[in-house]
């Protein structure tokens, strides 16, 4: 999706809606990371993540089985990037569909465009074909992109998430995550979601 200014209020409506039910389910530790994320959404307070977030895929996370092995693989690649942050990613992109397509064109699992996947295509199952359609392609293709980024922004993954959903340059003009309303619900939304990937050794 095209990135939507900050004062659109769809995402915060969802985050709070989502609170309360959260809250009527009993759900208080899901209420206060949803809680969290609106503050940050609206800019209330700063989004910083300095260094990995998660860590090794819990082992009753919820990811498709057939593609634990990629995320791990994928998350595998760099330090600052782990199998749950790119878990919790996915889970926002696409909801691990590998068919999934944007209404501004991007494809697949890891919600590539096809400019990006250009640069960062890779053939991570060895059939001969290098696609965004094609998920160990995508979730390894979308770790490598990942840890570029996370290295372009000194490590912090919160800037990292930024400029795989809006592109760098606003994140470079900001100097943080730049004041675009489904951007910060991006990156507080997978944020929140990390500990639920994340083995909880590692919590």
């Amino acid at each position: 999706m095209s990135p939507l200014t900050i004062s659109s209020g769809w995402p915060l409506v969802g985050l709070v809606a989502a609170a309360v039910v959260a809250w009527w389910l009993g759900r208080r530790l899901v209420v206060a990371a949803l809680l969290v994320a609106v503050a940050a959404v609206a800019g209330l307070i700063p989004l910083t993540t300095g260094g990995p977030a998660g860590g090794p895929l819990a082992a009753g996370a919820p990811v498709p089985a057939a593609l634990r092995p990629w995320i791990d693989r994928a998350g595998s690649q760099c330090p600052q990037v782990t199998p749950a942050l790119l878990a919790a990613q996915l889970s926002q992109e696409s909801g691990f569909d590998p068919n999934a397509r944007s209404a501004v064109g991007a494809q697949g699992i890891a919600q590539f465009m096809p400019g990006t996947w250009a640069d960062w295509a890779v053939d991570a199952d060895g059939n001969g074909t290098a696609s965004p359609w094609d998920a160990p392609d995508a979730i390894v293709a979308q770790g490598r992109f990942m840890c570029a980024l996370a290295a372009r922004y000194q490590g912090q993954t919160d800037l990292a998430l930024a400029a795989y959903n809006c592109g760098p340059g606003p994140v470079d003009r900001a100097g943080a995550v730049p004041a675009i309303a489904e951007t910060r619900h991006y990156v507080a939304t997978i944020t929140a979601l990390v500990g639920t990937y994340t083995d909880p050794s590692h919590l």
